[in-house]
């Protein structure tokens, strides 16, 4: 059996195809760990958008649209996962400009490589709160155009419109 002398040792033809075992096998052991952090990139960015914000952006078609939003609905938006039902949830809640209540509650989920956010169920405590593509039944995908620890802003189109949001965390 031919040796390849080493220095203090000899390397034999099973010693090499030991080696090209080991080199598989953290080549498996990599590929693995890229599948796996994949999962992580999911969970990094649900935790960047869990919490309460406010909506300071809301724009149609380019034109600032906040005053016409103020008068449907609340600026505070809740994204969480409520464990009971094993589910993400939206909660736009809270007083609009004329002192009277609101309330949408949308189930959601992160689409095409977590950069979408579609809502499946849109429920308005009234069949009429809404405004654009807020509201009773209405289940757009918002495209996250940024998102920081502080603040996200996403865009859409609905009845041929574009609408830019901004929120910032609260």
């Amino acid at each position: 059996m031919p040796c390849i002398y080493a220095g203090n040792g000899n390397i034999t033809r099973q010693t090499i195809r030991e080696t090209k075992l080991m080199r598989k096998i953290i080549l498996i052991l990599i590929v693995i760990s890229g599948v796996l952090s994949g999962c992580d990139k999911s969970e990094q960015i649900l935790r960047k958008i869990y919490g309460s914000y406010e909506l300071t952006t809301y724009t149609v078609d380019g034109m600032d649209s906040l005053a016409l939003y103020k008068d449907s609905l609340s600026l505070r938006f809740q994204f969480y996962y409520h464990e009971e039902n094993s589910t993400l949830v939206l909660l736009i809640e809270g007083n609009r400009n004329d002192g009277q209540y609101s309330s949408i509650v949308c189930r959601w989920t992160l689409i095409n490589n977590n950069e979408v956010i579609k809502i499946l169920t849109s429920v308005a405590i009234h069949e009429y709160t809404g405004t654009g593509p807020f509201g009773n039944n209405i289940t757009p995908e918002w495209e996250i155009l940024d998102l920081t620890k502080n603040e996200m802003k996403m865009k859409t189109t609905y009845n041929e419109k574009v609408y830019l949001i901004e929120l910032k965390q609260i």
